[in-house]
């Protein structure tokens, strides 16, 4: 372990981490400063639980870290830190069309050979499929999905999120134990406020409040995207079928108003990763912001006042609120990333 000083833990980040990452596994030289590469994975970790790999065309930093980290640590966690390297290695010579650079190179080549010699693929399957089980919430496990209508290959880390969304039941317990103002929706709109039925009428700030108090984030688009349309990337969480009333909760006849439901009435319809509830019911706030209209986030998956257009009701349908909107068709659901130090 490298020793770490109390100013180089307060000044971690990623630029800091690459800088030594560069200066000791590429230059070959003593980094300027010291840090615990421990918590330097971590810091990579949390990074890119919100930012997908190939994204970023430096990610190999990443992948280096991962693969000379492999080499001191116990059995379990070498196996997990070798096949991760490999799939850093994969997506960044992918994104970046390079794949003459020896400094990547002869660590990918070196890690597949360990990895089909010792079998450490089977390994690290075995140990996630016995990843801690998460009251209320799936695993969604690493790797690309295709997003958007145009399909484009994103990679995420492993991360959970909440099978159904937060319900109006779940949101009053977070009331009682943080005195935070309820939503005025339910003096408006009493048939919105009962226990079994999605928390509605709370702006994304609301959201993040409850996330925080729960000790879990807002989902990505992309992480929303892929726990509803599942690797293969179907339009609608149960493949290509369009909805009917019994698969999702949304406007069947244009001239009807629509009614919210339980979305545990659908469970029959839920994703490949088993979540449910994704398309109708309510828009979900995500924790990703719309770049063209300022105070604006992307919301997911329509709602029971939606027709049953792609445009709207679709796994990977979006459109923009702004971040104080609180209205009777946006709610939200929460997602916990996967520690792989754990």
């Amino acid at each position: 372990m490298v020793k770490v000083n109390e100013q180089a833990t307060m000044d971690l980040n990623p630029e800091t981490v690459r800088q030594y990452v560069w200066a000791r596994y590429i230059d070959n030289v003593r980094p300027r400063v010291e840090i615990d590469e421990d918590q330097a994975l971590k810091l990579f970790e949390d990074h890119y639980s919100k930012h997908p790999l190939n994204q970023d065309d430096e990610c190999f930093y990443f992948g280096i870290l991962l693969y000379e980290r492999a080499f001191s640590a116990e059995d379990a966690t070498r196996a997990r830190y070798l096949v991760k390297a490999k799939e850093v290695f994969e997506v960044y010579r992918r994104v970046s069309g390079e794949t003459e650079w020896d400094v990547i190179e002869d660590r990918y080549a070196d890690v597949c050979d360990i990895i089909e010699s010792e079998g450490l693929l089977e390994k690290v399957q075995t140990a996630a499929s016995q990843a801690p089980k998460v009251e209320g919430m799936v695993l969604v496990p690493a790797g690309p999905f295709p997003y958007g209508l145009d399909r484009t290959q994103v990679h995420l880390e492993p991360y959970y999120i909440d099978v159904y969304p937060v319900t109006n039941a779940d949101y009053k317990k977070f009331l009682t134990e943080t005195s935070y103002r309820k939503p005025e929706i339910w003096g408006r709109r009493p048939d919105l406020s009962a226990d079994e039925l999605p928390v509605t009428g709370v702006s994304w700030m609301d959201a993040l409040q409850f996330c925080k108090w729960a000790k879990k984030s807002l989902p990505t688009a992309e992480q929303w995207e892929k726990a509803a349309r599942g690797h293969e990337g179907y339009t609608y969480p149960w493949g290509e079928e369009p909805p009917t009333p019994d698969r999702a909760n949304y406007k069947v006849h244009i001239e009807d108003d629509g009614r919210l439901q339980n979305p545990r009435r659908y469970e029959k319809w839920k994703s490949p990763f088993g979540v449910v509830g994704m398309v109708g019911t309510v828009w979900e706030w995500t924790n990703t912001s719309y770049p063209e209209e300022e105070g604006a986030q992307i919301i997911k998956g329509g709602s029971y006042e939606d027709p049953a257009d792609p445009d709207f009701l679709s796994a990977y349908a979006s459109i923009w609120a702004n971040k104080k909107e609180k209205n009777e068709l946006i709610g939200f659901r929460c997602t916990k990333t996967l520690d792989m130090s754990s």
